[in-house]
């Protein structure tokens, strides 16, 4: 009997591949344009696909929300928020499926320095814990921290309610015992929905912009170079945060992660206009701080 109950232990390891293999690095350099992480310096070793799967915290297909598609204006050929004074940097979202929360904070938090006032980093865990139409480290849309800025009056700072990494209840109090709700910074007004490359590109044009893609295996492994899809089964969706366009040498963004600085290219990367079945999100067209 224990030797049939192992035999189902291995199979069951088995059968959920890992993410990262000296097999499949080797596979990848030959096989795609764009630089592949060496296996030994891989943050995803060791993870499994049903890891990745957890992991990734997009739940929702509704990328466009109900609002009005931003109007399509002529924007530079190239145009980069990232290293700008508005740039807090790349965060790190741990193992929590909160990707959609960091997008949406950093669009916020970005957008809210570029048009007001610099509030610094804001709070990715009052999403995660106070964001009732998502579902905290279990994942959530693209759309519902939209409603959520607008209903709340923004985010509270992050040392008012700094990150967890977990669902945690929503507080009455800020760290230092202030009211959390007195603590609310950066309104956001007039949202849009920015939908295919043209209309991303014209929503960069204002500031860093939301959005979803899927994700293949190959993602993970990820270095550097404009990064492709390569595949037709995907490990779920993931919300990013757009930090710029260019058409050279090909179309594509340039994108933060929430994967922290030692993930890809020291916490960014750029993918190519139209793969991984991208789409585009929300933004807030004005914040005041």
């Amino acid at each position: 009997m224990r030797f049939i109950v192992a035999l189902i232990l291995i199979s069951a390891v088995l059968c959920n591949e890992l993410l990262v293999t000296r097999e499949y690095v080797n596979y990848l350099k030959k096989a795609v344009t764009w630089e592949v992480e060496e296996y030994e310096n891989n943050v995803f070793r060791g993870w499994t696909e049903d890891d990745a799967k957890n992991f990734l915290g997009l739940n929702s297909l509704d990328f466009e929300g109900n609002y009005p598609e931003v109007e399509h204006v002529a924007t530079p050929s190239t145009i980069n928020w990232a290293g700008a004074n508005c740039d807090h940097g790349p965060q790190n979202q741990g193992q929590c499926g909160s990707c959609w929360a960091f997008a949406a904070t950093g669009m916020l938090s970005d957008r809210c320095c570029l048009h007001s006032s610099d509030k610094g980093w804001l709070s990715p865990q009052e999403l995660v814990s106070c964001d009732r139409g998502s579902s905290g480290c279990n994942g959530g849309s693209l759309t519902s921290p939209i409603s959520y800025f607008q209903s709340h009056q923004g985010l509270v700072p992050d040392k008012c309610f700094p990150y967890q990494a977990k669902n945690v209840p929503c507080p009455a109090k800020c760290a230092d015992g202030s009211d959390f709700k007195a603590a609310h910074v950066c309104k956001c007004t007039e949202p849009k929905s920015c939908s295919g490359t043209s209309g991303i590109t014209s929503c960069l044009a204002s500031g860093p912009v939301v959005i979803g893609f899927y994700v293949c295996k190959s993602f993970m492994n990820y270095k550097s170079g404009i990064y492709k899809c390569d595949c037709t089964s995907y490990l779920g969706g993931h919300a990013v945060l757009v930090m710029g366009h260019s058409d050279t040498p090909e179309c594509h963004f340039h994108v933060k992660n929430s994967w922290g600085p030692s993930w890809g290219e020291n916490g960014y990367f750029d993918i190519a206009c139209g793969t991984c079945r991208l789409m585009g999100g929300s933004v807030c067209g004005k914040v005041i701080a």
